[in-house]
């Protein structure tokens, strides 16, 4: 998995006013996967937590939005206060707009006083579909299953189709042809697809908001 670009602003600014980072990537537009890693101040949880869900519930309702996961502090003494925010676009403009708009400036802004720091990564493309750093990644056996499941099903509809217009390639040919078009299909339409609606079992045991 591609390495991220991780922004650790001294002093952290308000949550709704941070720069992106960008990394490079072969899609002009690809998808992105936003992970954020939130300290709040003790005593400010139930707070940040009220502010924080209505932030997400207008998130949902954006053009191009994938869903949203949130891990809460564990208990005991190792991680009082931090939360991990995971969030999908399906195009970085998408990111960009929601993250520059009116109403998460509005909603963002009450959210600052509670917030003792706010790490900031992006993750764009492929890589992003399933797997996630530390706590948020889905068992790999499931990935695996959905990946294979998705590729299983566009390859044999594609050589059907093929065998339908009565197409007669090389075999090389015919894989190249094939590969073409099964790969651009589960990289851009199915695995984000899929990932959206299988979110809920591919992050079973992980705290949702």
């Amino acid at each position: 998995m591609a390495t991220p670009v991780t922004f650790t602003p001294q002093p952290p600014p308000p949550v709704g006013s941070e720069p992106l980072g960008f990394l490079r990537s072969d899609a002009a537009d690809p998808p992105v996967t936003v992970i954020r890693d939130i300290h709040v101040r003790a005593g400010s949880e139930a707070v940040f937590e009220k502010l924080m869900g209505a932030l997400i519930a207008e998130a949902t309702r954006q053009p191009g939005h994938l869903g949203a996961t949130v891990l809460r502090p564990t208990a005991g003494p190792t991680s009082p206060g931090f939360y991990r925010f995971v969030y999908k676009f399906d195009k970085r403009s998408n990111l960009l707009a929601w993250h520059g708009s009116e109403t998460r400036a509005r909603l963002a802004a009450p959210v600052v006083e509670h917030v003792v720091s706010d790490r900031f990564s992006e993750y764009p493309g492929l890589e992003t579909w399933f797997d996630l750093p530390g706590r948020a990644a889905p068992p790999k056996w499931k990935t695996t299953l959905m990946t294979w499941a998705a590729i299983y099903v566009l390859v044999v509809a594609v050589s059907y189709t093929l065998r339908a217009l009565q197409v007669a390639l090389p075999i090389p040919v015919a894989s190249l042809v094939l590969t073409g078009i099964v790969v651009p299909l589960v990289a851009y339409v199915v695995g984000p697809l899929l990932g959206r609606v299988l979110h809920r079992w591919l992050h079973a045991g992980a705290s949702r908001g």
